[in-house]
């Protein structure tokens, strides 16, 4: 009975393992490879298989972390997106970039390769006379458009400490989950729309009175 129970458990390990394998996106992909560790490390114990139950062992919490990273990652855009749009969810993934005053982060018309996350300093967006600062996400448009180019300049307008991340770390990750994809979307189009009302709001914005107003006699 007890063999019978041991080899159902090798099944269910080698079945996990198979559905891990052919799993298309991340987090069912490491789910199935948390259980099939775990499985296989009963098995390994009931026919004393010690190397395969240290391999699984360490595999185990291996994927327990990258599981933990990916679900976490997803939560933290879902509070970007319903929050202030804040990135830094992205520092994990990205590298660091530093820029002196005066120097271009982004041209408009070239190619895009990269999006720029400001670390700290300030960077000016030329074409829409903006000055931005810590917590603004660059370049990341062009990423997306059909013809891959930058569609703004953004030039420092202090020292910049920026975090780089590379256009096939956005494909890598959207294509382990596409969940990440759609919600990386969903905030670019809501960073894109906050720049577009902030200088219509400041058109629209009455000037200030001037002078010292004078009482009717």
């Amino acid at each position: 009975m007890q063999y019978h129970f041991a080899e159902l458990i090798g099944i269910a390990a080698a079945a996990a393992s198979l559905y891990a394998a052919h799993a298309k996106t991340i987090i069912p992909l490491r789910i199935a490879a948390c259980v099939a560790n775990a499985l296989a490390m009963a098995y390994s114990l009931m026919h004393g298989t010690y190397p395969t139950f240290a391999l699984n062992a360490i595999l185990l919490p291996l994927n327990a972390w990258r599981l933990r990273a990916m679900v976490r990652l997803i939560r933290d855009i879902d509070v970007a997106t319903r929050g202030d749009m804040n990135v830094d969810w992205l520092l994990p993934y990205t590298r660091p970039k530093q820029f002196k005053a005066g120097e271009i982060i982004t041209q408009r018309g070239e190619y895009a390769t990269a999006a720029f996350y400001i670390v700290s300093g300030e960077v000016e967006m030329i074409e829409m006379n903006l000055i931005r600062g810590k917590g603004t996400l660059i370049g990341e448009i062009g990423l997306f458009a059909p013809d891959g180019k930058r569609n703004m300049t953004t030039r420092c307008k202090t020292d910049v400490h920026a975090a780089q991340i590379d256009y096939e770390r956005f494909k890598e990750l959207y294509f382990q989950n596409p969940q990440f994809g759609f919600r990386l979307l969903h905030l670019i189009v809501a960073r894109m729309q906050m720049n577009q009302e902030m200088p219509q709001a400041a058109v629209a914005a009455p000037a200030p009175l001037c002078g010292r107003a004078t009482n009717p006699t």
